[in-house]
């Protein structure tokens, strides 16, 4: 196993929490998380365990995107759809199929997981660039 970027890390650790707060707080489906089988989410009073779940989350996303060699923009966007939707999504989705979770919520989770893989990768090929 290689060496991690802590700036990769970090980056993919503030895209995490920006797109978190804007995605499942009021602002966008919150409402339709509560009311999908799940609960809400309040990013900004997370505990412990919600932090410890983040950071490993975002090592896990930053050493899958460091494996991958991006150029551009729209290499960085595909990076990032296929690590969010095959490698990431897919697998959590159907774990919260099996825990039965409503298809919107499901929908809801698995676009948050390939939005943040894709932004991070875009974010920090731009800031690897400046």
């Amino acid at each position: 196993m290689g060496k991690i970027n802590v700036f990769n890390l970090l980056t993919t650790i503030v895209v995490q929490l920006v797109v978190g707060y804007l995605w499942f707080g009021t602002h966008l489906f919150g409402d339709v998380m509560t009311a999908g089988g799940g609960h809400g989410i309040n990013v900004l009073q997370m505990d412990v365990v919600s932090l410890l779940l983040l950071v490993l989350s975002s090592y896990g996303i930053t050493h899958a995107l460091d494996t991958a060699t991006v150029k551009d923009i729209h290499g960085a966007f595909k990076t990032g759809l296929t690590i969010g939707g095959f490698t990431i999504g897919f697998p959590i989705v159907m774990l919260m199929n099996l825990l039965g979770f409503s298809h919107i919520v499901l929908l809801v989770v698995f676009t948050y997981l390939v939005l943040i893989t894709a932004l991070t990768s875009i974010v920090i090929m731009k800031l690897k660039k400046a």
